[in-house]
């Protein structure tokens, strides 16, 4: 697998969500506790209790429609790269969120992205309860 691709719709206006993929808070909520802070070359971690910390920098920012940022663990051994983009569709947001760079991977190692495929589902789940449920 050499990208992660995930799509989900979420019942609020974009500004809503918006919120919910910068605050650190809300991040805590739907993502993981965090470090971080909305800003273009902004280093920050998470902590992941599985993965352990896992060491990020903001690399591209568009208030209300996209945020890039590296995604690098000790268990992936490469640098990642996790893209959310935002998209107005009425009063409703489509939220697309594609982690790449397993291809930097050594073919026998590319399995380890599997666990990710589903840990997104899972997150990008409670991110639609979440942000639904306090607009």
């Amino acid at each position: 697998m050499s990208i992660i691709r995930k799509e989900v719709l979420i019942d609020a206006p974009v500004a809503a969500v918006w919120k919910h993929v910068t605050d650190p808070a809300k991040i805590a909520g739907w993502l993981m506790p965090n470090t971080f802070e909305a800003r273009l070359g902004k280093s920050f971690d998470l902590a992941c209790g599985t993965e352990g910390k896992i060491s990020c920098t903001v690399l591209e920012i568009v208030p209300e429609q996209k945020l890039v940022y590296s995604w690098t663990s000790p268990h992936i051994g490469v640098e990642t790269t996790v893209t959310i983009t935002l998209t107005a569709e009425k009063n409703r947001t489509r939220v697309v969120l594609v982690h790449s760079g397993w291809d930097a991977l050594p073919p026998s190692d590319r399995t380890i992205a599997d666990p990710f495929d589903q840990g997104w589902n899972d997150h990008l789940r409670i991110l639609q309860e979440q942000v639904e449920s306090h607009q």
